[in-house]
C-alpha cells in the first residue's frame, strides 16, 4: 500500500455543516478506546490486508478519520499502556519492557480519575499489565470504578476458559500468564468473547444520566495464537483455495527472515473474533442512541510478532525500532465531530490520546501537568498535528522477532536514524520516500546521521540513559 501525497485534511474535512466544534453546552461524549495487542499495522482490511477479514472494524474506521503514519511510544506492552493513561513518553516513567510497571509516585493525573472526577462512569474491560496489587497501581487504584479482567498478567496462558487460572485462584503456570476470569465462564469459552459480553452488560446496566469511559483492553491477538476451530479451518480452506505460500523477506544486514504473506489461519481467526467483538460493541451503541454521541478510538500497542505474521511491507516488528514496530493502525470515530471516511497522513503518537480524550470531555489538563501529547480535536476541524520528534529505546535483543538492541528517533521531517547499542553500525531512512525502509542513507548521509545521533544520545541522557552518549564519547 502506498501512500504518495499528503492528504490535507482541512480540503477533505472542510468545515461541513453538519460536524460542530466540541462546546461545554453539549453532552459530554461516551469514550470507547479500543486497544489490541500486537496487532500489526497491515493486519486490517482499510490498511490492506488480503486474507483477513475485519469488516467491523473496518467500517467504524470509514466512518472517522484513520491514520496511516499512528507511532506507539514502546517496543512492547507495559510502557506503551503506561502512555495512555498518563499522556507522557514511558521513559520519563522508568518504562521500556514488560517486566516494569508505573510507580505510584507517576501514577497521578491519570486519564480515568480525571474522566472519573468530571462525571464519567469508568470501565476497565481486559489486560492491564502495567501495575501490579503491592504498589496499588491496578485499575480500580487509579480511576477505574470497574475492572474486569485486568491483572499482572501479559497474557492468557489459554484463550480459552479457564485461561490457565485455577479454581482456587492463582495462574497453573507462570503467574504473568493466566486471567482471573475463571467465575462466571464456561467451557469452550474464547476470552474475547467472555470480555465482549462484560463489556455489553457494562454499556446495558451504567447509570443511563452519565457518560462513561470503556477501556476496552484486548488480550488479542498477543504472542500465543490460540482461536476457534471452525474459523480455522476456514481460514486454511481460504488459504489454500488462493494458492497462498509462506514468502519471507531478508533483512539486508543480518539475513533475519521476516514472514510477509497471510498464510497463518490461526491468526486471521483471532483477528475475526476480535472484529466480531468490536462490531458486537458498535451495534449496541447504535441500538441504544448512543453510537453518534461515542468517541472511539482504535490502537495497538506495538508492532507484531514477525516469526510467524507479516506486516509487509513495513520492516521488523515487535521488539524492534523498525517502522513494523512501533507503526500502528490506529483511527478515531465520533459521527458528531469527525466526517466520516477521512484519511490522514500526519504523524500522530499513543500520547495524544490522552490530550484527545479531555478535550473531547471538555476536562482541562491539569495545573502543573506536563505531557508528551498533543489533542487531535481540532485537527478533525482541518488544522495539521504539529510536527514533533519521535524517540524509542529498547535495548534488548529479541532475536525470535528479529530485534535487536536499539533506539531510534524519527526527525519532524520524517528522516528516521536507528543506533544500534551491539557493535552493528547504525541505519538511517526517508520515510517520507522509503516507508519499507530498504534503502540505508547513512554512509551516504553521514553528517545528518552524526547530527541525529547526537539528538537521540540527548534524549535518552535527558530521561536518565546515559548508555548512548557514553558509547558515542569513546568513538
Amino acid at each position: 500500500m502506498k501512500y504518495s501525497m499528503k492528504l490535507s485534511l482541512a480540503l477533505v474535512l472542510g468545515i461541513s455543516s453538519s460536524v460542530g466544534l466540541c462546546s461545554n453546552d453539549k453532552a459530554k461524549p461516551n469514550v470507547v478506546l479500543f486497544l489490541f495487542d500486537d496487532m500489526g499495522w497491515k493486519d486490517l482490511g482499510v490498511y490492506g490486508a488480503e486474507i483477513y477479514e475485519t469488516p467491523n472494524i473496518d467500517q467504524l474506521a470509514e466512518d472517522g478519520c484513520r491514520f496511516t503514519q499512528a507511532y506507539t511510544s514502546a517496543l512492547i506492552c507495559s510502557p506503551a499502556r503506561a502512555s495512555i493513561m498518563t499522556g507522557k513518553h514511558p521513559l520519563k516513567l522508568e518504562m521500556w519492557n514488560h517486566l516494569q510497571t508505573i510507580k505510584k509516585k507517576d501514577a497521578t493525573d491519570l486519564l480515568p480519575q480525571l474522566l472519573s472526577d468530571a462525571g464519567y462512569s469508568t470501565w476497565h474491560v481486559g489486560k492491564w499489565h502495567m501495575g501490579n496489587p503491592k504498589d496499588q497501581t491496578m485499575p480500580t487504584d487509579l480511576g477505574f470504578q470497574k475492572n474486569i479482567g485486568g491483572w499482572i498478567s501479559w497474557g492468557p496462558g489459554s484463550y480459552f476458559w479457564p485461561y490457565n487460572w485455577k479454581e482456587e485462584g492463582g495462574s497453573m503456570g507462570h503467574p504473568n500468564d493466566c486471567i482471573p476470569l475463571r467465575e462466571g465462564g464456561q467451557e469452550g469459552e474464547q476470552i474475547t468473547d467472555r470480555l465482549t459480553r462484560e463489556a455489553i452488560s457494562l454499556i446495558k446496566n451504567r447509570a443511563k444520566d452519565k457518560p462513561f469511559f470503556l477501556n476496552f483492553w484486548y488480550y488479542s491477538v498477543h504472542n500465543r495464537k490460540e482461536a476457534k476451530s471452525e474459523l480455522i479451518r476456514k481460514y486454511e480452506n481460504k488459504i489454500k483455495d488462493a494458492g497462498l505460500k509462506p514468502t519471507y523477506r531478508k533483512h539486508q544486514y543480518t539475513g533475519d527472515s521476516i514472514v510477509t504473506s497471510e498464510t497463518n489461519a490461526v491468526y486471521a481467526a483471532m483477528l475475526e473474533t476480535v472484529d466480531n467483538s468490536v462490531g458486537e460493541v458498535v451495534k449496541l451503541l447504535k441500538a441504544i442512541g448512543e453510537y453518534e454521541n461515542t468517541l472511539f478510538i482504535f490502537y495497538s500497542d506495538n508492532g507484531p510478532t514477525t516469526n510467524d505474521v507479516p506486516c509487509t511491507p513495513l520492516m521488523g516488528g515487535k521488539n524492534t525500532t523498525y517502522e513494523a514496530g512501533v507503526r500502528m493502525p490506529a483511527f478515531f470515530t465520533w459521527k458528531t465531530e469527525i466526517e466520516s471516511g477521512t484519511v490522514s497522513n500526519d504523524r500522530i503518537i499513543i500520547m495524544d490520546i490522552y490530550n484527545t480524550v479531555l478535550e473531547a470531555s471538555n476536562i482541562d489538563i491539569p495545573e502543573g501537568y506536563h505531557g508528551d501529547g498533543v489533542s487531535l480535536i481540532s485537527h478533525f476541524h482541518g488544522k495539521s498535528v504539529p510536527d514533533r520528534d519521535f524517540y524509542w529505546y529498547f535495548p534488548w535483543n529479541r532475536p525470535m522477532y528479529a530485534g535487536r538492541s536499539s533506539a531510534a528517533l524519527l526527525d519532524k521531517n520524517g528522516m528516521k536514524y536507528i543506533h544500534f547499542f551491539e557493535g552493528d553500525h547504525p541505519e538511517l531512512y526517508n520515510l517520507n520516500v522509503d516507508m519499507a525502509e530498504e534503502n540505508d542513507l547513512i554512509r551516504n548521509h553521514s553528517k545528518k546521521g552524526e547530527h541525529m545521533a547526537q539528538k537521540l544520545a540527548h534524549y535518552l541522557d535527558e530521561v536518565g540513559i546515559s548508555r548512548m552518549k557514553k558509547q558515542l564519547a569513546k568513538e
